[in-house]
């Protein structure tokens, strides 16, 4: 693929000298009391369904948030009217509540920003690093930096509504071909979307344009059931490129299997799980228990543990977050829980949650990183989401997977024996404060004397299946991980393991993207039912 970064269009770019202007209104004359920021958020998303009937939906938006720190209190402004006469006086307002606030402190913490030279440059991803070195310096404080998302522009499909459109209505059709009289329906929906954040404060002014595509394609069988193959990730059409005749017959013999599928008994079986309920396993088990709010507002058993240094998992349960998954595996891009920065500024980088069972510093914000959990301050991360421009900020997370091992799938399926592969995640819930967790996946495939039989088998009632256990429990019994590509064992391309993509809700159901992934596992035992 020939690939470029996303770029920046003229029109956000202008907004720049305005969110500068905001950003000195709203410090002006206390920048060693209140640090302040400006984020301008825009949405451009194209979806096309194509099913019994054919719909196409756009949606655009834009905002601009305005945001002081003081103390350890946020103060913020949120809004879609882009007056510049009236931010500016909303700016002044706000400058004023929060400095009044300010001087009723004794002795408040002041927040300084790091300047780009303040950087630790070499954690950072390579397409990070290369778009931060502007002709091999460090761009100065005024000089705006953009990062785009690499996407290949050959590809009409990526930047034509007509050409996407046009290809849902191919995948549905080859879809209903192959299956015939197996299928009731079957339905294709693909969404393009450009999401652009615009970011100011006294140190840097930053740009990204994440470009992502995702394929949702799926087969019905004549008693309802539905099977599905979801594609997608940091890319244009090139993200739809393995959608071939292989992958869509593969589709329809899967639904046809679960059609006759066989009901498992509940019970305890050794599992597999593929990269998708992998991730799901990940993101519920110390992924919302490692959020710093979580931890801070006393919804999580994590500080307690770290405190008295429990283990929560043997020396094959590590668990990584990290916003800035460029590649996974052979695959060139990454998925839909990247950014560059997050909604606070702060620069992606890669954070260890989980350690050999151990557990590290929590996931943080901003706000959570000054306040920090009951062991004290601890590091700030990259993980200040908002749903959009207006939803409140929290910690949340990016893209949390398991790491790697050290076998292939088949020598994982041969130390099996006999248990079941679970491929195919259905959602996942978790007990931040009990340690309760449940995976859910669509069917599970049989293993037989250490080889795949391709039985498929589907849960008691005669739906999906729940993989179900108390976290300890689960993070104990990992026994073997896959490589990260089989094609590439030793990772000399540096890429992480797969990562599908998510999406996550979170108290109120405040909803942001969320990639989760890891290799394939293999479980000594796991309750399903």
């Amino acid at each position: 693929m020939n690939t470029i970064p996303y770029p920046l269009n003229d029109e956000l770019a202008a907004f720049f000298p305005m969110l500068g202007k905001l950003v000195q209104t709203l410090e002006a004359g206390a920048e060693d009391k209140l640090y302040a920021f400006a984020m301008l958020e825009d949405l451009d998303q194209f979806q096309s369904n194509v099913s019994q009937t054919e719909t196409s939906g756009l949606t655009a938006d834009r905002g601009i948030v305005l945001r002081i720190l003081a103390g350890h209190r946020n103060f913020e402004y949120a809004t879609n009217n882009f007056d510049e006469t009236a931010l500016l006086e909303a700016a002044e307002t706000l400058r004023a509540e929060a400095l009044a606030y300010f001087q009723t402190l004794e002795n408040p913490p002041v927040y300084t920003p790091p300047t780009w030279s303040d950087e630790p440059l070499d954690t950072f991803a390579k397409p990070i690093r290369e778009q931060i070195l502007i002709s091999g310096k460090l761009p100065e404080a005024g000089t705006p930096v953009h990062f785009g998302s690499a996407y290949d522009p050959s590809i009409s499909e990526s930047g034509s509504r007509s050409e996407t459109a046009k290809r849902s209505r191919e995948i549905k059709e080859a879809i209903a071909k192959a299956g015939g009289e197996k299928l009731a329906s079957a339905g294709c929906m693909i969404r393009r979307k450009v999401k652009s954040r615009l970011f100011a404060d006294r140190t840097r002014q930053m740009s990204q344009s994440l470009f992502s595509s995702l394929y949702y394609l799926y087969a019905i069988t004549p008693s309802g059931k539905t099977v599905r193959d979801i594609i997608g990730g940091m890319a244009g059409a090139e993200a739809g490129a393995g959608i071939n005749d292989e992958l869509i017959q593969r589709l329809v013999e899967t639904a046809d299997k679960v059609e006759h599928a066989e009901r498992i008994k509940p019970g305890r079986y050794r599992i597999i799980s593929g990269p998708d309920v992998t991730g799901v396993i990940a993101h519920e088990a110390f992924g919302h228990t490692q959020e710093g709010d979580t931890c801070r507002l006393g919804r999580s058993c994590a500080p307690g543990l770290r405190k008295k240094g429990i283990l929560v998992g043997n020396k094959q349960a590590s668990i990584i977050n990290n916003a800035g998954v460029f590649a996974m595996g052979g695959i060139p891009y990454g998925v839909n829980g990247t950014h560059f920065f997050d909604d606070e500024g702060f620069i992606a980088r890669p954070q260890t949650i989980l350690d050999e069972g151990q557990l590290s510093s929590p996931m943080n914000d901003l706000i959570s990183s000054l306040v920090g959990d009951i062991n004290g301050p601890s590091a700030r991360q990259s993980n200040g989401k908002r749903e959009s421009w207006k939803r409140p900020l929290m910690p949340r997370q990016t893209n949390t997977y398991f790491t790697a091992g050290d076998k292939t799938l088949d020598e994982l399926a041969e130390l099996c024996g006999d248990g079941f592969i679970a491929e195919h995640a259905a959602g996942g819930m978790e007990d931040p404060k009990g340690m309760g967790l449940t995976a859910g996946t669509e069917y599970l495939e049989e293993v037989k004397d250490g080889k795949r039989t391709g039985k498929l088998f589907l849960g008691p009632q005669g739906g999906h299946i729940e993989l179900s256990d108390p976290v300890p429990r689960l993070l104990n019994s990992i026994l073997a991980k896959s490589v990260i590509s089989e094609a590439d064992p030793m990772n000399e391309n540096g890429s992480e393991p797969i990562n599908k993509w998510g999406g996550c809700g979170k108290y109120h159901k405040e909803g942001v993207e969320a990639g989760c992934g890891g290799p394939w596992i293999l479980w000594e035992s796991i309750t399903c039912g």
